[in-house]
This record gives structure tokens, C-alpha cells and sequence, in this order.
């Protein structure tokens, strides 16, 4: 079974875990500064999705030309998305215009983009909600950034804010969960024991929920559930 396989397979796992029993995990085990900061937000109505990192990184000033033989970076990034990727775009806190809109929303849906996410902002709102491209970010404005903002990177490791404060590290190809609490990211290495461990926790959580329902105490009922004991940090070797 290739990579892009058991990518497809692993984040359907993952969307059937909420992202905070996620969390809860990645911190078990020692990942801090994992999740991002919820000043990024839905564009439309929450549309979970889980997928593999394509990092996009860019900064102020004039596009730069094509190389000799090649593309310039708006125009490359289009052939770099795969079928079930997030788009990931760093812009380095820019405020003021869009960097992406309808038409390349339109691009990467039909490429198989399964979101976006940006600590920059997008325009054509409602052009994302009626193709059906979830995304994430900062704002929404309907003013371009052309001539004063510019893709530059492709598939190189960026940092978005993260909720802690601290900048969060995304590496091309580490695995993006969004749901309606927020976004997660998870090291593409590490990516099949969280998920497992979410699962073992999120079957817990469910016996939990059970009991609660039946009425029962919730310091008795947390006493005889062992929610993290299956996890276990990672080796640093």
C-alpha cells in the first residue's frame, strides 16, 4: 500500500475523532503547541477535514518572476496539490488583503484539496461555501493583495500562531484536523500511534458519556476511568 494510501485511510480514521480528544492526546504524549490559535476561524459553517500538509509560504512585496524553465509559485502550487491535501498557507500575520480567492479555491477543489488554512485572509467567501472547499482563517476582505503580498515557497516548513502563543510548527506532509472547535496538527511520523491512542480514548470517553447520561457522579465515574494510562511519550531516539 503506497504513502497517499494510508494517508487516505488514516485521516477517514480521524474524522471520526473530535479534535479535542485529539488535543488531549498529542499533550499525553508531549507534543505541546500543537493546536492552532482560534483567532483563525471558519469561513461559512464548520466542514470538518483531515489531511496531509501542503505548506505555502509567502511575504510582502512584488511577485517574483517565472524561472527560465518552470512557473511562478501562484501558478506551480496548483500542480503540487494531491488528492485529500490541506493547503497550509503561512503569510506571516498579513492583514490587509486576500491571498487566495475564488479562482484558485476552484483550482485546488478540482485537484482534490480537502481545505485551507491560513493565518492571512481569503476573499469570494461565499464562492468557497458554495464549491464546498472548507477553509480557515483570519479574516475575509475583498481586497487583493496583488503587488503587495506574493506566494514565494512550496512544500517547506512553515509556522502558523498557535493557541498557547507560541508559533506552531507545520512540516509538509504532517496531518491537518479541523472541526468545529479548531485545528490540530499532527507530526506525520507520530501520526498512527495519536491515532490509535485518540481512538482508545475516545472509546473511553464514550463509556464515560454513558454513564453520565444514567445519571451517575462524575468524580465516581472519572475515578474508574483510566482515560491516558494506554499512553505512552514517544522514544527520542
Amino acid at each position: 500500500m503506497d504513502a497517499l494510501a494510508i494517508d487516505a485511510i488514516l485521516c477517514a480514521r480521524l474524522m471520526r475523532l473530535p479534535t479535542a480528544v485529539v488535543s488531549d492526546v498529542l499533550s499525553a504524549m508531549g507534543f505541546a503547541d500543537r493546536v492552532l490559535s482560534s483567532h483563525l476561524r471558519w469561513v461559512g459553517v464548520p466542514r470538518s477535514f483531515a489531511g496531509p500538509a501542503l505548506c505555502l509560504k509567502g511575504s510582502e512585496g512584488q511577485e517574483p518572476p517565472a524561472p527560465e524553465q518552470g512557473s511562478r509559485p501562484v501558478y506551480a502550487m496548483d500542480r503540487r496539490v494531491t488528492e485529500g491535501c490541506v493547503a497550509v498557507i503561512a503569510t506571516g500575520g498579513r492583514k490587509i488583503g486576500a491571498v487566495i480567492g475564488g479562482n484558485i479555491g476552484l483550482s485546488w477543489r478540482r485537484c482534490g484539496c480537502a481545505g485551507v488554512v491560513t493565518d492571512g485572509g481569503i476573499r469570494d467567501g461565499q464562492e468557497f461555501i458554495e464549491m464546498g472547499l472548507p477553509v480557515i482563517a483570519a479574516f475575509v476582505a475583498p481586497m487583493s493583495n496583488k503587488g503587495l503580498w506574493a506566494f514565494r515557497e512550496i512544500d517547506i516548513p512553515v509556522t502558523l500562531p498557535g493557541q498557547r502563543g507560541n508559533p506552531v510548527s507545520v512540516e509538509p506532509g504532517d496531518i491537518v484536523h479541523a472541526d468545529y472547535d479548531g485545528i490540530v496538527i499532527i507530526p506525520a511520523r507520530h501520526a498512527h500511534d495519536v491515532v490509535r491512542n485518540a481512538e482508545i480514548l475516545e472509546d473511553i470517553e464514550g463509556r464515560i458519556r454513558n454513564e453520565l447520561e444514567h445519571g451517575e457522579d462524575r468524580e465516581q465515574v472519572y475515578a474508574r476511568h483510566d482515560r491516558f494510562g494506554h499512553i505512552r511519550k514517544p522514544s527520542k531516539t
